[in-house]
């Protein structure tokens, strides 16, 4: 498979017989499109530990396949498409492992992963409701607000 997003190429080949899947980047300058390629492919080899509180079994988790975290009784919990586990991070802990993968705080106990988001929707009293792909709506809080639209406007000159 052959595609082209805007500068860059991508190839994507089945290969019968490997012992590892891999992934290779080339690139010749490192420039904002590298940058965010590069910090993609890192973030896949990070992964946090997620504990299931019903089954107790434990098991690594991608941060792309966070949709958002919620701090709930000091317990910090990662919810996924259909899943919900526990971690012993923080949320500020957190953000600071990932903090270039897509994750934003929109209020003092949530995150949200905005590559999840569906759409946006203005509230009453300046608040702002994330829609996201699973049909779950999150509150971005007020005082959250300017920080959220800041990340959204950064990442999106990121893209441009």
């Amino acid at each position: 498979m052959h595609l082209e997003v805007d500068n860059l190429k991508v190839n994507i080949y089945k290969k019968v017989g490997l012992n590892e899947n891999y992934i290779s980047l080339y690139y010749d300058k490192t420039d904002e499109e590298t940058e965010i390629a590069k910090n993609f492919l890192l973030s896949c080899q990070k992964k946090i530990l997620g504990q299931d509180q019903n089954s107790e079994k434990e098991r690594f988790i991608l941060p792309g396949e966070i949709l958002y975290l919620e701090t709930v009784d000091r317990k910090c919990f990662l919810y996924l498409k259909d899943t919900e586990w526990q971690t012993d991070t923080t949320l500020q802990g957190f953000l600071d492992r990932f903090e270039n993968q897509g994750f934003v705080r929109i209020s003092k106990s949530m995150v949200v992963n905005i590559f999840h988001i569906r759409e946006l929707k203005a509230e009453a009293n300046m608040r702002v409701n994330v829609i996201l792909k699973n049909g779950e709506v999150l509150t971005v809080n007020r005082s959250y607000r300017n920080a959220f639209y800041t990340y959204l406007k950064h990442l999106k000159k990121k893209e441009d």
